[in-house]
């Protein structure tokens, strides 16, 4: 797989990158997800030879990363020479490929019925086997292999030593290399009790809770800055202790692989404190940027939103809000309409006229055969995800494919959440057009403050009215004729409905301005003023002129 693609030059093109072994399986899971969503069997033979690639890579409970001489790339990550040098040629398994190696056996399992329980309980008995106890906890060494630091060599591990502080490794974040782990440990033990799943998970989430990785603030003076792992950081403010909180300084969407999969444990293993810790870090990342558009700075002290940090924002809250942590449908929503549908490349015709624009941009030096590919670079990317993003505009004209696997399932958290059904019952919670077995809805937001929903048997329906509408001014027709629904929180209900009836919602929709100000009080402070009708951003004025 080719990890990134690049639009900034006349001749775009894809390029290798020496995550994609690691990175494979975060697609693997995202494409049987999206093809629940909507029933394609396009490429479906690809797919399923693409499984078998990646299954055959397992070996000892390790998913691994195997040499040859045909990736010479595949030793360097982001700055890791630097930091562990230049690496073996030897296999290596990356601990959090091998997670995500786990989830997407799991999402296989979900969707297509595989039967390969068996191979996820020895993954996760191969991550048990080579992480580090150490009292309570258990953690993978940054200066165990190379790449990415968190790499389990073929010929054993070469530093064990415990991490000082979070901003280590290429990613600037130890958290970051134990979140999937947790994750994918704490799913496998909900789906089958298993108690080495159970324990792994727990010895995991004890470590990176400790106070010593989270909470700090960064320097506002931006010739300090540097690297993920390198920038330096302050104390956090007088009568503030996020490490507590959960507080981030930097690159949120490797903090939120580790708090997507403290919650994951939370849930699964009732930890109070774990969910409390992962709510109260969740609302500090709405302070980090312009939340009602869905967009959060997710690289401080710089400027912008990375595509991965979109499926982590709408995964972040609508778990946390089926945990009972909290009610976050508006926030999902946000991302979903203004950030992630308009962060993903749709119009091949418009990127190939972008790029016809562009000036030829020579490489800076030569790159060994097969490390890019110019044969249709547009076609191939119709349907991936810009990497960073301001508000209103892409920052840069490039792709990261982990981006892809990330916000891609973004997508189906929205759309499993948008509406559940059980027997005789159905629930809506986002109103975005969606069809079920027992109602399909069909939404006209933005343009008019509209819900219809068509009956399919017998059922209760009950719709959240968004909070920025008055419920009270909502009003329900069944066959037009107005009915008084049943009230909870922000839910509407109507009861005995019958195949063949449409039920319809309408309450007032309007515009809104606010202004808002991102990264304050620092060199690149930027104000942005916001017209939303409803939840959708319809207007921007400020910021840089888009280049």
């Amino acid at each position: 797989m080719y990890g990134l693609a690049h639009f900034h030059t006349r001749t775009p093109y894809l390029r290798h990158w020496s995550a994609d072994i690691p990175l494979d399986p975060k697609l693997a899971e995202s494409l049987p997800l999206m093809r629940l969503m909507c029933g394609s069997e396009y490429g479906a033979k690809l797919e399923q030879d693409y499984r078998a690639e990646l299954v055959a890579r397992i070996e000892d409970g390790l998913y691994w990363d195997r040499y040859t001489s045909e990736r010479p790339w595949r030793n360097i990550y982001n700055n890791s020479a630097e930091l562990y040098g230049q690496g073996r040629d030897e296999d290596f398994s990356s601990v959090w490929g091998v997670a995500r190696m786990i989830r997407a056996l799991t999402a296989w399992h979900g969707v297509n019925g595989d039967n390969n329980a068996a191979l996820r309980a020895a993954l996760i008995r191969g991550l048990r086997r080579i992480a580090i106890d150490a009292s309570d906890y258990s953690y993978y060494p940054h200066k165990g292999g190379w790449h990415d630091g968190f790499v389990y060599p073929r010929s054993g591990w070469i530093d064990t030593t415990e991490a000082p502080r979070d901003r280590e490794g290429p990613e600037g974040s130890v958290t970051c290399a134990h979140g999937h782990q947790i994750y994918a440990a704490a799913q496998f033990h909900a789906l089958t009790g298993d108690p080495v799943a159970k324990e792994l998970a727990t010895r995991l989430a004890r470590y990176v809770i400790k106070a010593r990785f989270w909470g700090g603030t960064i320097d506002p003076d931006l010739k300090k800055t540097a690297a993920f792992n390198l920038t330096p950081l302050a104390n956090d403010a007088p009568f503030r202790d996020g490490s507590q909180h959960g507080h981030w300084p930097l690159h949120f969407h490797a903090r939120a692989i580790v708090l997507r999969g403290l919650l994951a444990y939370a849930r699964t293993c009732h930890d109070e404190r774990v969910l409390e810790f992962v709510r109260h870090a969740y609302e500090f990342t709405q302070t980090q940027g312009i939340p009602r558009l869905g967009w959060i700075n997710t690289h401080p002290p710089a400027i912008g939103c990375e595509g991965c940090a979109l499926g982590d924002l709408v995964g972040l809250a609508i778990r946390l809000t089926d945990a009972g942590a909290g009610d976050y449908w508006d926030d999902a929503d946000a991302v979903v309409r203004n950030q992630l549908m308009e962060q993903q490349v749709t119009d091949a015709a418009a990127l190939a006229e972008f790029c016809s624009r562009q000036p030829e941009v020579p490489h800076p030096h030569p790159y060994p055969a097969g490390y890019e590919d110019t044969r249709d670079a547009v076609a191939r990317s119709v349907g991936v995800f810009f990497g960073i993003t301001r508000p209103g505009f892409v920052t840069d004209p490039w792709v990261m494919h982990c981006c892809t696997g990330n916000a891609s399932q973004g997508l189906y958290y929205a759309w499993e959440g948008a509406l559940r059904e059980s027997p005789g019952a159905a629930v809506i919670n986002l109103l975005f057009n969606r069809a079920g077995r027992g109602i399909d809805v069909l939404s006209h937001l933005s343009h008019e403050g509209r819900v219809d929903i068509a009956v399919k048997m017998p059922i209760r329906v009950s719709v959240r009215i968004p909070r920025w509408t008055d419920i009270r001014e909502a009003v329900v027709h069944v066959n037009g004729v107005v009915r008084e629904p049943e009230r909870l929180g922000r839910y509407l209900t109507a009861r005995d409905l019958e195949p063949g009836d449409r039920l319809t919602v309408t309450f007032p929709i309007g515009e809104a301005s606010a202004i808002y100000t991102i990264n304050k009080g620092t060199p690149i402070e930027e104000t942005y003023e916001c017209c939303f009708r409803g939840s959708t951003l319809v207007e921007l004025r400020g910021g840089p002129e888009p280049r």
